[in-house]
This record gives structure tokens, C-alpha cells and sequence, in this order.
């Protein structure tokens, strides 16, 4: 994901590509059964289409994403990854799918062609828009990557309002660690499903219940604790460092000395075994910087830290860690996956 990250909340529905059960959106789906989400994840002529009420209908302040420019209504803003998370019946605030690159806009709500039956209104209207190809919806099951709420104590995290702009509270803790782990974890999964008219009915046929749901904020704990132990060792060291953790560039931070710059990529674990997974962006950086780049793994985060500082070699036709010492060997397995999924010709709208 890059640093452009936006948040939304909306109604919980099994597969958003048409009006069908919808819960916790707020008032008015509670009065009126439906609302403007239900086709968020509805393919119209190889877009997706989102939508989420926010306060007053005022629409996405961009200033809040990119404060780089004055921003007027109407104007647009791409490059930004929006995720949508909602209440989840007996579990919570999840994270249901997400718009990779999508365009936003300030201040305004586009309208598209079409209504949506059991609306008063007699349009569509939507806050972002996306290329099918970078759009994910998470199967139920998958459905595990709980999001903080704010009025629970969590201060800086997404509260009543349905629109959160994270980069926009980083000062508030635990916000910045959040943002990696989810930045990370969207990197890292492959799993979507956006399914057409045509698609085999699921509702029985997929095994429902929750999955083994990780533990998201020890991990966040864990991530942040190697962090900061890698940023105390290379200082101690005489580096001066900058963190790059939400910039998506596939490092974690900068270790500067004199002339020499390192790109530091920090995996946490709270055990004592170093395994670890690099997301397709950090194992194409780390091939494309390999001389300065560095894998810097913790053991044990929480309790008795222990860094394993570990340089890129090429080893045959892939790659390999090694240790500065050669104490210690990672072999980097490959992993290559592929999504199918047949599309029809779009004619008209959904």
C-alpha cells in the first residue's frame, strides 16, 4: 500500500454486489434495510464503485490524505488505497475488503447511472472508484483483521464517523504500528473474490464460522518492539536513522553513516525461531538494493531481543540471508500465486 491510506466504514453484508442483508451501517440502514454500500463490490464494465455515508454528506477532505496542495471541491486525488471495514455480527470491527489505487475526490459525491431499489434516492452516488483488478472483497471466513474503535479507548483510531484518515493520527500510539501491520497485510494477501451474476450460489455451500483469528494487536506489539530495538542498535552504532515504515517503498527504515545509506526491512517474532515473510514489494526491493539492504530479524520482540542482522546473496537462481559472520543461513522460498475469475462483456450498469 502506499502512504495514501483512507478507511471507511460500512453496513456488514456477506458479498456487497447487490441489496441483500445488510447490518450495522447506522441509523439509516437500520430504518431502511439498505444503503449506498451494497454495490461496493459490483463490477460495472471492469470498475468498482464505493461508497459510505459521511457526516452531513460532506464528502472526503483531502487534506487529511495529501496536504501538499490546496484542494477545491470536486477535485481528484489518485494513488490512494481505501480499505472498508464494518461491524461484524459477534465479532467486530473488521477489515471486509479493500480499493488498491483508487481516485477520490474532495468534498463531492460523483452520481453514476441507476438506483438502488428500497432507496429513496434516485441515484447512485459513490466517493471512490477503482479498477476491478485492484479491488479485493474477503471471503466471510477471512474476515479476522480487527480494526481498534476509538470510543472503546482506543483514541486516534476510527470512531462515529465512517470516514478515518490514518496518516492523519500517527501522533495518537499504536496508530503507526497499526498502519504497518495493515499495510502488510494486505501486501501479503492473496485471497479475493468479487463474483459475477453467473457465479455458483455460496450461501451453504462455504463452510461459515470464523477462522483462527490472528492476533493483531500482539503482533502490532511485536513489530513495534523490533523496531525500536533495531533503531537503538544501529544508533549506538553511529547511524543516523529515519523511519519509512508507511511510505510502501518496501523497507522499514534508513541507516545513514557517512557516505553509506541502508535499507532496513525489520521482522519481529516473539519466539525464538527466525521465520518470517517478505511481501512481493520488500522481495523485489531487497533484489533491487541487495547491497545495502539489510533484513533485520528479532527474536524473542517482547521479552529479551535479539537481531539477526542478515544480507541478500544471490544463491543459484534465487536468494538467500546471511549473517555478517556466516553464522547464520535463510533460504528465501518463492511463492507464486494466480486468482482466476471469468468476466462477461459490461453493457450498461449493474
Amino acid at each position: 500500500m502506499t502512504s495514501r491510506l483512507l478507511v471507511l466504514r460500512v453496513g456488514y453484508m456477506e458479498r456487497y454486489d447487490g441489496p441483500d442483508t445488510i447490518t450495522g451501517g447506522g441509523a439509516y440502514i437500520a430504518a431502511n434495510g439498505v444503503g449506498g454500500e451494497v454495490f461496493n463490490f459490483k463490477p460495472s464494465r471492469g470498475r468498482c464503485y464505493g461508497y459510505a455515508m459521511s457526516r452531513h454528506f460532506a464528502g472526503l477532505n483531502l487534506r487529511f490524505i495529501d496536504d501538499s496542495q490546496a484542494w477545491r471541491e470536486g477535485d481528484e486525488l489518485g494513488g490512494v488505497d481505501v480499505v472498508f471495514i464494518a461491524r461484524r455480527p459477534g465479532v467486530g470491527q473488521v477489515v471486509v475488503g479493500w480499493y488498491r489505487n483508487a481516485t477520490v475526490f474532495h468534498r463531492q459525491y460523483r452520481v453514476r447511472r441507476g438506483s438502488i431499489p428500497g432507496m429513496n434516492e434516485a441515484v447512485r452516488r459513490f466517493l471512490c472508484i477503482a479498477d476491478t483488478d485492484d479491488v479485493r472483497l474477503l471471503p466471510e471466513d477471512e474476515r479476522t483483521f480487527d480494526v481498534p474503535y476509538a470510543p472503546a479507548g482506543f483514541k486516534g483510531f476510527p470512531g462515529q464517523s465512517n470516514v478515518w484518515y490514518p496518516g492523519h493520527h500517527t501522533e495518537q500510539p499504536g496508530v503507526t504500528a497499526f498502519i504497518r501491520k495493515l499495510t502488510k497485510y494486505i501486501d501479503a494477501t492473496p485471497g479475493a473474490e468479487l463474483l459475477d451474476d453467473e457465479a455458483p450460489e455460496r450461501k451453504g455451500g462455504r463452510k461459515k464460522g470464523r477462522a483462527s483469528a490472528p492476533d493483531h494487536a500482539q503482533n502490532a506489539m511485536v513489530e513495534e518492539a523490533a523496531v525500536k530495538a533495531v533503531w537503538a542498535r544501529y544508533a549506538a552504532d553511529g547511524y543516523t536513522l529515519r523511519t519509512v515504515e508507511t511510505e510502501c517503498v518496501g523497507w522499514d527504515l534508513e541507516a545513514t553513516k557517512g557516505r553509506q545509506t541502508l535499507r532496513l526491512e525489520v521482522k519481529g517474532t516473539a519466539g525464538t525461531a527466525i521465520y518470517f515473510e517478505l511481501t512481493p514489494n520488500e522481495y523485489a526491493k531487497l533484489k533491487e538494493h541487495s547491497t545495502g539492504f539489510r533484513v533485520c530479524v528479532v527474536c524473542e520482540a517482547l521479552t529479551r531481543p535479539r537481531i539477526f542482522d542478515l544480507r541478500p546473496e544471490g544463491f543459484g537462481a534465487g536468494w538467500r540471508l546471511v549473517s555478517e559472520r556466516g553464522d547464520v543461513t535463510v533460504l528465501l522460498m518463492e511463492r507464486i500465486a494466480a486468482v482466476g475469475a471469468e468476466v462477461a462483456p459490461g453493457v450498461g450498469g449493474n
